[in-house]
């Protein structure tokens, strides 16, 4: 049998939103979405070229993290109670001073902070510093100082790697012109 709801616990989906009017709005709602998300990040851009500076960090890589993290979304929260542009965790913001998550110089510098302990940590590989970030440093530690088998991390890494590319193409090609 064939629903559009599922009918019991084993029920799988096998298509969703595949009405002609919800593939009709689907680019719309994807297009504005995009237009919010290049103003958020347009409008940060600043702060975080000034906070990546004051680290010694390439602004590409946090812009890449705060891309995947939140969206540039200063009120981001997330079910695990992670807040504000870089997804930051009450225990990390006390570690490195953020009073306020949601304030967003706060936010950026204590998440460029964790990210360049991490850095450190890891000397210098990204990745791993990038699944401690996602995931902990307890769990990197558990899984002999690779990237944790979590679902969210294994597509969380390659996720702000890509950014990260994307964020250094378009930064150099601004440098060239």
């Amino acid at each position: 049998m064939f629903s559009s709801q599922p009918t019991d616990a084993a029920a799988k989906l096998l298509l969703k939103d595949s009405s002609p009017v919800a593939s009709s709005i689907r680019p719309l709602r994807q297009m504005r979405e995009s237009a919010d998300l290049r103003k958020r990040r347009d409008e940060l851009e600043p702060l975080i070229r000034q906070v990546a500076a004051r680290h010694g960090l390439d602004p590409a890589l946090i812009q890449a993290i705060a891309h995947v993290e939140s969206r540039f979304n200063t009120n981001a929260v997330s079910p695990a109670g992670a807040a504000g542009i870089m997804q930051l965790m009450p225990g990390t913001a006390k570690r490195y001073g953020t009073i306020n998550r949601h304030d967003p110089a706060q936010n950026l510098d204590g998440g460029a902070r964790y990210f360049k302990d991490l850095l450190s940590q890891y000397a210098g590989n990204i990745a791993l510093a990038l699944a401690a970030y996602n995931s902990g440093e307890g769990s990197v530690a558990r899984h002999a100082q690779r990237v944790p088998p979590f679902r969210e991390t294994m597509l969380y890494v390659p996720e702000v790697l890509t950014r990260y590319e994307s964020y250094r193409q378009s930064d150099a090609l601004i440098q060239d012109k």
